[in-house]
């Protein structure tokens, strides 16, 4: 595990433990110290966002976001990836299950990996997901994503979340790649 991976874990038990805290206000302001602190040591090394550098550099990152749930890929070839995803408290509705718009973060990451690999840089024009049944949170989950089609400029790209045999949600997908 590199050590932007390993910021990126630590930032995601952060956020769990944030959402599920019932700390004396006390503990909670020092642990805002903490943070701040560790935001003054980071800050100069953040990257420039929006130029063919930023990124280069958003994409090596990729493991320390911690807005996207941690994607392990499975397996990987032509035109399709596998990946797991665990859905930490941090991502968790009213409900007790994983919240709709994680899902479609989630989505339109792993959808970014076969779109990266099979079309180079590209955008998402449209995502649209249907949510079948509840993911529930700290499960191991199956994401399988597939390049459906490409012609010129436009891909059409598939994905299903899975919990065991169980499909959760499925996302359609069309990405764009930039004029030339």
């Amino acid at each position: 595990m590199t050590e932007l991976e390993q910021l990126g874990n630590a930032l995601r038990e952060l956020q769990d433990l944030a959402t599920a805290t019932a700390a004396p206000a006390a503990v909670a302001a020092a642990a805002a110290q903490s943070i701040h602190d560790i935001n003054e040591q980071l800050r100069p090394f953040a990257g420039e966002l929006g130029t063919e550098h930023g990124f280069q550099h958003y994409v090596a990152t990729s493991e320390s976001h911690t807005l996207n749930p941690p994607l392990e890929i499975l397996r990987r070839g032509e035109g399709f990836i596998e990946m797991s995803v665990r859905f930490g408290p941090f991502f968790r509705n009213a409900f007790g299950y994983v919240n709709g718009g994680a899902i479609a973060i989630m989505f339109d990451t792993a959808i970014a990996h076969v779109a990266f690999e099979s079309a180079g840089r590209s955008f998402t024009a449209n995502l649209n997901i249907d949510y079948r049944n509840p993911a529930p949170i700290d499960a191991d989950l199956l994401v399988k994503v597939r390049l459906e089609s490409s012609e010129g400029r436009k891909h059409v790209i598939v994905a299903e979340l899975f919990n065991a045999d169980v499909l959760v949600s499925e996302a359609h997908s069309l990405l764009i790649a930039p004029k030339a």
